[in-house]
């Protein structure tokens, strides 16, 4: 056998410093991989067999665990199908360690099977790429772990003969490496505010962290405004429907900060990011320990303020701060609308929403939620998640693995994992379910509209004579043999009563996961939207 040497030594090492699990997809010229990972005895080795799925799963567990996850695939095309994965993992900073199988580098080029030039395979979207070479583990991990975190790759060529003969062992593990501690950066220690100027936070994509909450809360109760989407994981009182304050166009002038403050990573919200491009704030913040570049969404940073997040609030907490006050008056007007509007449900997808939030956040449950309209949907409804941490792959914002990084995290966690997922995300990722991994803690919600509704709404897209048969991926598909094939239970809705009788049971434990499909009619939807969306224009 043809062993690198060195190979068992480096899987050895990153077991060291932590690393414990392992996402492997069957494979010839990754097999010394493999084989180094399952024999070692350290690492919970899961078996993927598609490696987009297998990447995304890879990105679920490291969601959960908060350390690095291994990927490990074969040569030619299977890494660049770990390709959406790792610029998810990239953007939304989270530590992937991909090792690649490769050819020996004579047979790069030469026409050979399963060849590609795999070198810096993923170009900017990693933090190292390097070619195999013995005790690289330290700088593989602390490379994954350091601020930001987020994936590296190593390529690994491998020569034949990959497998071993019947009863020969691995090569024996040498001399461990010691393990490189990480740097803390130097942070910064002046936070302070002005308190005669406005103050707006907003709140992008972040883990649910009580402390922090507790002290967003604080602010929030101070009569400062802490808007974030439900990918922000604030608490009760920064509940805001900041989405639909900011669409009666207005009363913008009367909302733009002096002073605005932004923490976590990426923002859904669209309006919120316009209006602080064209309302412009005197200074406005990003709080991030040390971001790649400098990362300006909202189109007018002043700082970067290079600080842990509980450090900047509780010195925000502990100052005298001015908040825009007419965010408290929208909020109440705009509660008024909602609570109204939903007393009477139209069998639409997004009352439909409205009332699985409800249900859904009385559960012991964590929500990952997937793009398009999934995503804008619980930014809109009346009810909001305030006890579920929400999860979502707003990376890079494809629909390209949502479910498969929902199964990824449901491993090892009592809790029950939902997904909120529409009816092309689903079948774009259904081979999420292509494992033995689908735990009967897995909850699947599938609208299914018949194609991609956001399209419908979107102007200048909803007006195209191309829309039906080019934008929308109109699909007559159902998940009922999918569910089948993969053992899962399957259950449907098209009705409110057929939808109360399934949630009667649905979120109960079982044996098996459960799918739940809730067909709704798109023009309905669309026609629903817009007038709802409607009252708050005014």
């Amino acid at each position: 056998m043809a062993y690198p040497a060195g190979l068992v030594d480096l899987i050895d090492n990153l077991h060291q410093q932590g690393v414990n699990e392992a996402v492997i997809c069957p494979g010839s010229r990754n097999a010394p991989i493999m084989l180094a990972l399952v024999r070692h005895g350290g690492f919970r080795c899961y078996s993927i067999a598609d490696e987009r799925s297998a990447g995304f799963f890879g990105l679920g567990r490291a969601l959960k665990t908060k350390k690095p996850v291994i990927i490990c695939c074969t040569s030619g095309s299977a890494g660049l199908n770990f390709a959406p994965a790792v610029v998810e993992a990239f953007f939304q900073e989270i530590p992937l360690i991909v090792l690649t199988a490769d050819r020996p580098a004579e047979w790069i080029g030469q026409w050979d099977g399963q060849t590609i030039y795999q070198e810096n395979l993923f170009g900017n979207h990693v933090k190292l790429a390097e070619s195999f070479r013995p005790f690289q583990a330290s700088q593989l991990v602390e490379q994954a772990m350091a601020y930001p975190q987020g994936p590296v790759h190593m390529n690994v060529p491998i020569a034949e003969p990959f497998y071993p003969k019947q009863g020969e062992a691995l090569p024996p593990i040498r001399e461990p490496q010691p393990v490189h501690l990480l740097k803390t950066p130097d942070f910064d220690t002046d936070f302070d505010v002005n308190p005669d100027v406005s103050l707006i936070i907003t709140v992008g994509q972040r883990p649910f962290n009580q402390t922090e909450n507790q002290l967003f809360a604080q602010l929030a109760l101070k009569g400062i405004p802490v808007i974030g989407d439900a990918t922000a994981n604030l608490p009760a009182e920064c509940q805001c429907h900041h989405d639909l304050i900011w669409a009666n166009e207005a009363i913008l002038p009367e909302l733009k900060p002096k002073f605005h403050i932004h923490f976590g990573k990426s923002f859904v919200s669209k309006r919120i990011k316009q209006f602080l491009r064209n309302h412009k704030p005197s200074t406005s913040w990003l709080v991030h320990p040390n971001p790649i570049g400098k990362p300006d969404p909202f189109q007018c940073l002043t700082r970067v303020v290079r600080a842990e997040t509980i450090s900047v609030l509780s010195s925000l907490c502990q100052q005298t701060l001015m908040g825009v006050s007419t965010v408290n008056s929208a909020k109440n007007r705009v509660e008024a609308i909602q609570e109204t509007y939903f007393t009477n449900e139209t069998w639409s997808e997004l009352a439909i929403y409205n009332r699985l939030i409800g249900v859904i956040d009385a559960q012991d449950s964590e929500v990952h939620v997937a793009n398009s309209l999934a995503i804008r949907y619980i930014n809109w409804t009346e009810n909001t998640f305030t006890q579920s941490e929400v999860f979502s792959n707003r990376g890079t914002s494809g629909i390209d693995g949502c479910l498969s990084t929902a199964i990824g995290a449901s491993q090892k966690t009592h809790k029950l994992v939902i997904s909120l997922i529409g009816d092309v995300a689903f079948q774009y990722d259904r081979n999420a379910l292509w494992n033995s991994y689908v735990g009967p803690n897995v909850r699947i919600l599938i609208f299914n509209n018949a194609g991609g509704g956001i399209f419908s709404i979107l102007d200048g897209a909803k007006d195209l004579p191309e829309l039906g048969e080019f934008m929308v991926t109109q699909q007559p598909f159902r998940a009922k043999n999918t569910a089948s094939d993969a053992g899962i239970d399957y259950f449907e809705a098209g009705n409110w009563d057929e939808l109360n009788q399934q949630l009667q049971h649905f979120f109960e434990p079982s044996e098996r996961a459960k799918v739940l499909e809730i067909f709704t009619d798109p023009m309905v939807n669309t026609q629903t939207l817009q007038a709802y969306m409607h009252l708050f224009k005014q």
